[in-house]
């Protein structure tokens, strides 16, 4: 018997090939709903406690669910003593709040999401009107061509009764599917932000823990051995050399790793917790392969993933277990992996076989099981939530961070800040010492994924003592405007410096509003000039349309005015103020 001393288990999910549309998917499931959430509650299992929602149906597009009915959703989280799953995807409800759904029925009895989070969208009020926001994948999934070559539509913030009427018209054979005349022109981003990264370096990384906690120890001495199901996947007579392949290109594109093929195991879960990855699998790994395995098992042995219809839907999860003994790495202490794990689904095998689809997906979840979570789905990587590509240099930056040993900076970064000043933003840094350092360059990004240069200074080659530096962004974005710094040597050798500060950046002197955020009908306008003469004020939303515009006339003073807002609903505008072809500029928000 294998005592385990482990704080959590993470698994990723989210492996996904989505449906053409949604009303192929509306097709594909079982049950089409518009529910109300109305409490979320444990369920215990024997020794496992699952999480659940509890739901009221308010609309049913599909399925067999009625107005008003009750009934429960269940998750992928769950929780075995000490130990605990969470799923990154697991589709995620908040009582009080609405939601609209595509469920299939588990056979062991309760109802799940069709793809996690991915197409379960939200309520909310937009322009007097009702609207559906799609919910966490759907906003980072980058949409690639199915097998036929054909793209899926990407995921828009639709009208809430024009959707539903449409996917009844399609599913009653009364209408065809056409996505324009029910969506809305807002950006996925209006009501809230897109999943956000975790803030380790580089920053377009991830991890299953939220934070880089746990990474498997010890690279450089020791292997990770792989390990798949005796009898392979029903779908794929090749998945054992898949995987072998899977693990030399990881090997060959992650200097700081070392897996190794250890061949077949015999392990066949019996279930009884309903969970493949359950206390069962870490004591028959503990004691059959040793505390320092990946195991892969293929088609889904417990049911745990919701079938594919055709080749849509979820193809694989995987993630690891960790110790809550610590090691230190890179002047950070790690909690030690145990066991990784991989669940391929059932029909997966049958969809992806044919093509190197089928190896990049290894690769993928595999990769989860070195605590390594989703790229943006803005970028190309093997580690997009919507596998998959082969790997790229952004999955390398991630491995790197975690596994492979740094050498010494050619440029000891001492600070970096910013700071507003009137309409420009100012940006200093100091280093500390500069070996063969030829110049820096500046970036900006409105995202914190995507950079644009946007200057250079020169440094000073080598020095020991403290250099300090400074630059000018003369026309910072509204709103927040994030910056970094790239070193280059003499030899043209470059180095993203770790710290990317960011500065919220809320409109030239002499404009501003208050109170901001803006609460209730009224606000106030203050505008400073030196000149006499008209000024034309528009409002904007964030999709760049003009909302209320107004003239008035301004003084070669501090001018004060009353604004009448009450025609705005919630979200964030841009406020331009024009006078004799000057234009200045501010962001601000109207909460109620």
């Amino acid at each position: 018997m294998v005592v385990l001393f482990c704080c959590h288990l993470q698994l990723s999910a989210t492996t996904i090939v989505p449906f053409p549309n949604l009303s192929e998917m509306a097709m594909a499931s079982e049950a089409v709903v518009l529910v109300e959430a109305i409490n979320n509650y444990e369920y215990q299992q024997g020794t496992m406690t699952r999480f659940r929602t509890q739901l009221k149906v308010l609309n049913n597009v599909k399925g067999p669910l009625q107005v008003g009915d009750l009934f429960s959703i269940q998750n992928l989280h769950l929780r075995m003593g000490e130990v605990e799953r969470t799923v990154w995807g697991d589709l995620e409800l908040e009582a009080g709040h609405k939601y609209f759904l595509f469920l299939d029925f588990n056979p062991s009895g309760y109802w799940q999401p069709k793809m996690l989070s991915y197409a379960a969208f939200e309520e909310m009020e937009w322009d007097n009107q009702k609207v559906l926001v799609p919910l966490g994948l759907s906003q980072e999934v980058h949409i690639l061509p199915s097998s036929n070559g054909e793209a899926a539509e990407p995921m828009k913030i639709y009208k809430e009764t024009a959707l539903l009427d449409r996917l009844s018209e399609v599913l009653n054979h009364a209408g065809d599917w056409s996505q324009r005349e029910i969506i809305t022109n807002l950006p996925l981003d209006y009501f809230a932000d897109a999943v956000a990264r975790d803030g380790v370096n580089p920053g377009h990384c991830t991890h299953l823990s939220g934070t880089p906690t746990a990474r498997w120890r010890d690279f450089d001495t020791d292997d990770l051995p792989v390990y798949y199901a005796q009898g392979g996947d029903s779908g794929c007579a090749t998945a054992a050399t898949k995987i072998q392949g899977a693990i030399t290109d990881m090997n060959n594109q992650y200097t700081g790793i070392n897996l190794s093929d250890g061949g077949t195991h015999a392990f066949v879960p019996t279930c009884n917790m309903q969970g493949a990855t359950d206390g069962e699998f870490t004591s028959w790994v503990g004691s059959n392969l040793g505390s320092r395995s990946l195991v892969i098992q293929f088609d889904d042995p417990c049911s745990e993933i919701a079938d594919l219809s055709g080749c849509n839907g979820t193809l694989a999860i995987g993630g690891l277990y960790w110790s809550s003994a610590t090691h230190s790495w890179c002047g950070q202490d790690w909690q030690t992996a145990l066991y990784g794990y991989v669940i391929v689904n059932n029909g997966t095998g049958a969809c992806q076989c044919g093509s190197t689809d089928y190896d990049v997906m290894i690769t993928h979840e595999m990769t989860h099981s070195l605590n390594v979570g989703h790229i943006s789905g803005s970028n190309t990587a093997n580690m997009n939530p919507n596998c998959c590509t082969a790997i790229q240099q952004l999955d390398i930056d991630c491995l790197d961070y975690m596994y492979l040993e740094p050498a010494p900076l050619p440029v000891e970064l001492s600070g970096f800040n910013g700071r507003q000043v009137a309409a420009r933003v100012e940006l200093t840094w100091q280093t500390a010492s500069e070996t063969k350092n030829d110049f820096f360059t500046i970036e900006r990004s409105v995202d914190g994924y995507q950079f644009e240069e946007i200057g250079k200074v020169s440094g000073q080659g080598d020095a020991h003592h403290e250099q300090n530096y400074d630059f000018w962004d003369n026309s910072p974005r509204q709103g927040t405007n994030y910056y970094r710094l790239i070193q280059t040597d003499l030899d043209g050798t470059r180095t993203i410096l770790e710290k990317i500060i960011t500065i919220d950046y809320e409109g030239e002197e002499g404009l501003l509003i208050q109170p901001n955020p803006v609460q209730g009908a009224q606000a106030q306008l203050i505008f400073e000039t030196h000149q006499n003469g008209p000024l034309q004020l528009n409002i904007f939303n964030t999709a760049g349309q003009v909302i209320q515009s107004m003239q008035l006339s301004a003084a070669a003073a501090r001018n004060v005015y009353d604004l009448d807002l009450g025609r705005l609903s919630t979200g964030v505008y841009i406020i331009e103020a024009t006078q004799n072809a000057t234009t200045k500029s501010m962001r601000f928000v109207k909460t109620k």
